[in-house]
C-alpha cells in the first residue's frame, strides 16, 4: 500500500523528521502519523469526493499530538515526506484537507510546504 500524505498534509503535504530521527511528535512516531493519515489516500488522490471520518480522526490526532512549534515542525516534515512518495497527489486537496474534516488549525502544514513556517 502505499505511502500517505497528510497534512498535508495535508497535508502536507511531507525530509528530516526530529533531532533524533524517530520520533515526530509527542508520543506519536513518524511511522504512526503516516498510519493515521493512510486513510486520507484515496481523497488525496481524487478516488473519492470527501475525506473518510478515519481520515479527519487521524489528522486531529496528529495535531492534538504536536502542541509545541518543533512537534509540529516535525509532525509537518514527516507527513511531507510520506506525500512525496503518492503518485498522483492532489496539491489542492492536500492544502484544503484540515478545512475538509472542518479542524479549524492555523498553518499546520503550509500552502508551499515549508515546515519552518510553522508557528
Amino acid at each position: 500500500m502505499k505511502v500517505v500524505f497528510v497534512s498535508v498534509f495535508l497535508f502536507l503535504a511531507v525530509s528530516v523528521l526530529t533531532t533524533d530521527g524517530k520520533e515526530s511528535s509527542k508520543g506519536l512516531t513518524c511511522e504512526q502519523e503516516v498510519a493515521l493519515v493512510q486513510p486520507c489516500v484515496d481523497y488525496l488522490t481524487k478516488k473519492t469526493e470527501a475525506p473518510s471520518t478515519s481520515c479527519c480522526d487521524g489528522l486531529k490526532k496528529i495535531i492534538s499530538s504536536s502542541p509545541t512549534k518543533k512537534e509540529k515542525q516535525a509532525a509537518c516534515k514527516c507527513l511531507k515526506k510520506a506525500a512525496s512518495e503518492i503518485p498522483n497527489l492532489c496539491k489542492e486537496r492536500a492544502n484544503n484537507l484540515c478545512k475538509e474534516c472542518k479542524i479549524k488549525v492555523d498553518n499546520f502544514i503550509p500552502n508551499d510546504l515549508d515546515c519552518e513556517k510553522i508557528v
